[in-house]
């Protein structure tokens, strides 16, 4: 018995749900975007007058600044040492390289490289982190 059921959407609704799921990518790049800028404000306001006391769901929190290191490749110099492009330069353009010859995974080590980063780290308020603050004048 040969049932031939249907049951692909109309390409009305396919095209529909591909516009609402790019439109939600849009979002999410532009509220990360603003976290990103807010994060920062933060940052900075913290670096220029010390740590900060704020609230979340009701629960006080210090807010700090931490300096930390991000691991970094620098792919354009590799890239300009090999003669090939960036692009060319995925994981496996790299392996093939150094299958080549043409660099060793020892010298890879040495592309890449720490770039300093600050993060902003929130912890719950101990009751000696307000009276602090208190005495300071800043809560």
């Amino acid at each position: 018995m040969d049932v031939n059921v249907n049951t692909h959407m109309k390409e009305s609704e396919i095209n529909g749900l591909y516009n609402e799921m790019e439109q939600l990518k849009n979002k999410r790049k532009q509220d990360l975007e603003l976290i990103q800028t807010k994060e920062d404000q933060i940052i900075k306001h913290i670096l220029k007058h010390g740590n900060v006391l704020a609230y979340k769901n009701n629960v006080a929190h210090i807010l700090t600044v931490k300096n930390s290191y991000s691991r970094k490749f620098d792919k354009a110099r590799l890239a300009d040492d090999v003669g090939r492009t960036q692009a060319e330069l995925n994981v496996i353009g790299i392996a093939e390289i150094v299958e080549d010859g043409k660099v060793s995974s020892e010298k890879l080590e040495e592309y890449f490289y720490d770039e300093p980063i600050q993060k902003l780290k929130a912890r719950k308020a101990k009751q000696s982190d307000m009276d602090l603050l208190r005495s300071s004048g800043r809560a």
